[in-house]
């Protein structure tokens, strides 16, 4: 994922879509590709719904549902994929439990995905997590790839000068309508630093072009139904090294009033 893009999966256009499909080698799975023997019966394992022949049917979604899919930590639940940001969507914006909408993936193919028909054991699952989700308004995301540039000694910060924290700015898992905006978070553009052995630490991985991770606690104050927004408030953001080590915690109060020169 490239943080300096506003989405957590980048949209791709049509045609690239297609030239990614021209250019893997290999062609069809199976029989389906070009050479298999003429009558040979066709091996259907690998193909995808757009190689099989006729109309296709309504897709079958394999992927855990119910609570054991919702991870806790520390109270809050892990926000990392296009299903949960749906659920949580859907509880916020008070809207009935629409089951193939939550569960069918969102792409830019010619062809989309076919519609999943969720079964009444899904439905059940889905209500749950939407109830749940309704009770658990904290959420925690992780960004990866997240670049820093030089430490700025006036203001003791280092600045993240990309398309993070971003008021108002669509947040994606995948292409869907459905997506996050973070609510007046620009203060987390900078991330503030004194301690001299982590501004050794930092300074080194910037300068060899290391990359961070980062992650970032959040309250949901809410969705809008007419543009399919989670408004999220953040919290914390706390900066990690490469082996899980936190480098730098920066809660929302802080981050206020070190831009408004009242930090320490």
């Amino acid at each position: 994922m490239d943080p300096s893009d506003s989405r957590r999966g980048p949209r791709r256009s049509r045609i690239a879509a297609l030239a990614l499909a021209a250019g893997l080698s290999g062609g069809l799975p199976g029989a389906l590709a070009s050479g298999a023997p003429a009558g040979a019966p066709l091996d259907l394992r690998g193909a995808s719904l757009t190689d099989l022949p006729g109309p296709p049917s309504a897709a079958p979604f394999t992927q855990p549902l119910g609570l054991g899919a919702m991870a806790l930590r520390d109270g809050a639940v892990v926000l990392d994929s296009p299903v949960l940001l749906k659920v949580y969507f859907t509880a916020y914006a008070r809207q009935p439990v629409d089951g193939s909408a939550i569960l069918t993936p969102n792409t830019q193919m010619i062809d989309p995905p076919a519609a999943v028909r969720p079964s009444s054991g899904q439905m059940r699952q889905l209500d749950a997590m939407v109830a749940f989700a309704a009770s658990h308004p904290r959420v925690l995301i992780a960004v990866d790839d997240i670049a820093l540039d030089a430490y700025v000694p006036s203001g003791k910060y280092y600045p993240i000068d990309n398309r993070l924290f971003i008021h108002g700015a669509g947040y994606y898992f995948d292409n869907s309508p459905y997506h996050y905006v973070f609510q007046h978070p620009r203060p987390f553009r900078h991330l503030h630093c004194r301690d001299a052995a982590t501004l050794r630490a930092l300074d080194q991985a910037i300068g060899d072009f290391r990359h961070f991770r980062m992650v970032i606690s959040c309250t949901v104050l809410g969705a809008d139904a007419a543009t399919h927004a989670l408004r999220l408030r953040v919290d914390q953001v706390r900066l990690l090294d490469a082996d899980g080590r936190v480098l730098i915690r920066q809660l929302a109060h802080e981050a206020r009033g070190q831009r408004t020169g009242r930090g320490g």
